[in-house]
């Protein structure tokens, strides 16, 4: 009798695996594993994020990264540099150019560096001083306060073909570049004078409304403590005093805090309890 087994009986016919076929799941990676073994994309920045709320989470912390390097960018400075005390100097503001050169060519420190723009001639820019080389046959024979001069009045008389006042410009402009923001306490201080400005020009102010209220309590605290110590004297001298209690011996005693006491009642607006005329 015939064996048959249930592929046959379904109508399968079972196929023979080859040795190339048998090679190929025995001994070589299937092409799906062999590109997951050469995948490096789960080392990559953010592979491992989740989308959704993963992300959210990672999209704030970069917002806030990028609020803290702001911060850093534009906080006050606690000092200013060198270059800075030149540059909002009115000693540089009226001789830009040798401000300039002095910064770049001397390691001067800035209080040298005004010292010295207080009476210098104004400096000329390179081209200034090669232009008037060779067009002022004066040139060489002029110091350096007529050469100056001479370039200033050529620069008005000839549309500044010799650039004195372009170089005096950008010279300008360079030191403005320089300027640094206010640091902590010159912000403070600004605050202070702008706060004082307002407190002068107008007595309604809440700075203005507090100093007096503050006057009148200091006012009342003043008149509170003499009043207690001119009642202790009255009744040293055997004189009660309205709303005096009496001691056991008929003399009249002090009340407690009486000061304190008189001082709440000038704060409420009232006159102030045990003063008699003499």
């Amino acid at each position: 009798m015939a064996a048959f087994s249930l592929a046959t009986l379904l109508g399968i016919r079972p196929s023979k695996p080859s040795y190339e076929s048998a090679r190929s799941h025995t001994d070589k990676p299937h092409e799906k594993d062999k590109k997951t073994m050469l995948n490096f994309d789960h080392l990559k920045p953010g592979a491992n994020i989740r989308p959704g709320a993963d992300e959210q989470y990672q999209n704030q912390n970069t917002q806030q990264r990028l609020d803290q390097d702001v911060s850093r960018e534009t906080a006050a400075p606690t000092k200013h540099s060198r270059a800075h005390n030149v540059a909002v100097s009115d000693e540089a503001k009226e001789n830009p150019v040798l401000a300039i050169r002095l910064l770049k060519t001397t390691d001067f420190s800035s209080k040298k560096i005004k010292a010295q723009l207080v009476d210098a001639p104004q400096a000329l820019s390179k081209f200034t001083q090669g232009y008037m080389e060779e067009n002022d046959p004066t040139w060489e024979f002029q110091d350096d306060e007529e050469q100056a001069l001479t370039a200033s009045m050529y620069s008005a008389q000839n549309g500044d073909k010799n650039g004195y006042h372009a170089a005096r410009v950008q010279a300008s402009k360079s030191l403005e570049k320089m300027v640094e923001p206010m640091t902590v306490d010159e912000v403070q201080a600004l605050i202070a004078r702008t706060s004082q400005m307002l407190n002068d020009a107008n007595p309604e102010t809440p700075d203005n409304i507090a100093a007096r209220r503050q006057a009148d309590a200091e006012y009342n605290d003043t008149v509170a403590k003499a009043a207690a110590q001119r009642n202790a004297k009255f009744r040293a001298t055997g004189k009660a005093l309205p709303g005096d209690s009496k001691r056991v011996d008929g003399k009249a005693a002090t009340p407690l805090n009486e000061a304190k006491k008189i001082k709440a009642q000038l704060d409420a607006g009232m006159p102030a309890p045990g003063i008699l005329s003499q």
